[in-house]
């Protein structure tokens, strides 16, 4: 006689049953899941670019002012940001930082705003760039390149990108010859 009483499969006793019981729940987990998390890190994206450009006009308007005592704080901020760099040579970023936008026309000194900041005044001498001047610098600072760009960014101009300065202001040919300068020391340019 064969046993009448046959032992289930797992299949039949454990899998098909859950799926009775979750398939739905599983099915909406999967379809509804990555469009959540799309969502959910577009929304945090968008509160972190919010962030920045607040962070980026504060900084602007602080430069704005050209006030000694605030650009003063922001150097020492910097300085105990890049702690392990020696004071002469900071100093000597700092300086750099300055004389660059300076030299392309975006210091602080030179251009002045309307309207809070709606309309910009420019200085007619700050409209002519120099840019030996400027490339001049920027070989100086092949090592430390990254503290001269914070220091520029945050203290010489009102919040302008180095990189995006030297992109605009510098000629290709200009441009090449920093690339294989810097390259000739070992350094990647931008």
């Amino acid at each position: 006689m064969r046993n009448a009483s046959k032992k289930p499969s797992f299949l039949d006793s454990k899998i098909i049953p859950f799926f009775k019981k979750y398939g739905i729940f599983l099915i909406v987990l999967f379809l509804v899941f990555p469009y959540v998390y799309k969502y959910v890190k577009s929304g945090i994206e968008t509160i972190r670019n919010t962030n920045l450009e607040a962070q980026k006009t504060k900084n602007a308007n602080e430069n704005g002012k050209a006030d000694p005592t605030i650009t003063k704080d922001k150097i020492q901020a910097i300085k105990k940001k890049y702690s392990s760099v020696s004071s002469k040579s900071m100093d000597n970023i700092v300086a750099s930082a300055f004389k660059i936008a300076k030299a392309f026309g975006t210091n602080v000194d030179d251009n002045h705003v309307l309207l809070g900041g709606m309309i910009d005044l420019y200085n007619i001498k700050a409209m002519t760039e120099d840019e030996e001047t400027a490339m001049a610098y920027l070989k100086k600072h092949t090592g430390t390149f990254p503290i001269l760009e914070d220091v520029y960014y945050k203290t010489a101009t009102k919040s302008k990108n180095l990189r995006n300065d030297i992109l605009e202001y510098l000629s290709k040919a200009q441009y090449a010859e920093m690339a294989k300068f810097y390259k000739s020391k070992g350094y990647n340019w931008l």
